[in-house]
């Protein structure tokens, strides 16, 4: 019998990126462009002068805390399940943790951009990751931030990694954490997680910020005030999930823009990992494949048959 893979959930990322680029599971150019960059860069950080290298056990151990974690909504919420990711989870949002500086060990992304429609799973990706990093990244006096333009907006980051850990005793007991109305943190060196409408108060410094729903900012603020405040952080992440907007102007138009000529190789930003689950130019989107490579969930967290009625609607309609 076969020895278990020492990583197993590295290995089924990295297995979902050979699926995808051999067009075994349907995916967007952007995420094609991305599972060959991470294969290729593997090969090329065996060589002196590549400056990064992939740690799996770093990788893994993202994937695992967030596994450890309760469902908070839907049916496994009702059944006290805990979190099991589907390969494209990991791949997005561990891989990159994986991921680190060869000259110092510090992490390599520091912008992480998960582009996906709604109800494919983004409160487990934004809590559970800010849940990581306020308790298990080592960073001391933490802070965590999950920014929007609306309070209801930036709850609905913080709410599930409230409930996550409410319903999780021994994660609080481990960790030293406590729950608070308004925030999570750890007493012993002042590290917290904690929603922020606008942008946070002078003196803040993120080692996390998350941002939700970017599409709807109608300019940088939030974000470039996050980004500044990190600069006396030794490896801060910077967690963007969105779902598509209209607004071309925006910043979030610009960021996909920015991650689209990254992925291209028309210009260079090796601190960017950006996940982007849309269709392609020229696909009819009446398709059920069409569905599929916009919303890897589909028939997990949202179901095929809701995504295939609605499809018809739009399809009757004029």
């Amino acid at each position: 019998m076969a020895a278990a893979p020492k990583y197993p959930l590295v290995k089924a990322a990295e297995g979902y990126a050979r699926q995808v680029i051999a067009g075994k599971i349907p995916a967007c150019k952007w995420i094609k462009l991305l599972c060959k960059k991470h294969l290729a860069e593997l090969k090329a950080s065996k060589a002196a002068d590549f400056p990064y290298s992939f740690d799996p056990a770093k990788a893994e151990r993202v994937a695992k805390f967030l596994q450890l974690l309760p469902h908070t909504k839907g049916k496994w919420a009702g059944k006290k399940e805990l979190v099991k990711l589907e390969p494209w989870q990991i791949f997005s949002v561990c891989i990159p943790f994986g991921w680190v500086r060869k000259k110092d060990g510090t992490r390599r992304f520091r912008t992480i951009l998960v582009f996906v429609p709604r109800k494919n799973g983004k409160s487990i990706i934004g809590g559970g990751v800010g849940l990581y990093m306020l308790t298990a990244d080592g960073e001391f006096d933490a802070e965590v931030y999950s920014g929007a333009t609306t309070e209801k907006q930036a709850w609905e980051v913080f709410r599930p990694a409230k409930l996550m850990v409410e319903r999780t005793p021994d994660l609080a007991a481990h960790y030293g954490v406590d729950v608070n109305a308004s925030n999570i943190c750890r007493p012993d060196d002042g590290s917290r997680f904690e929603p922020v409408i606008g942008k946070p108060g002078d003196g803040s410094s993120p080692s996390c910020a998350i941002v939700d729903e970017y599409h709807e900012h109608q300019d940088s603020t939030l974000f470039d005030t996050m980004e500044t405040g990190m600069g006396a952080r030794e490896q801060p992440v910077m967690l963007v999930i969105t779902t598509a907007g209209s607004n071309i102007g925006g910043p979030c138009h610009q960021l996909v823009r920015d991650s689209e000529r990254m992925l291209e190789g028309v210009i260079q930003r090796d601190d960017l990992w950006p996940a982007m689950y849309t269709i392609d130019d020229g696909d009819d989107w009446a398709s059920e494949s069409v569905l599929i490579k916009a919303n890897p969930n589909f028939g997990v967290s949202i179901g095929a048959d809701f995504l295939l009625a609605r499809q018809r609607d739009a399809m009757q309609s004029a």
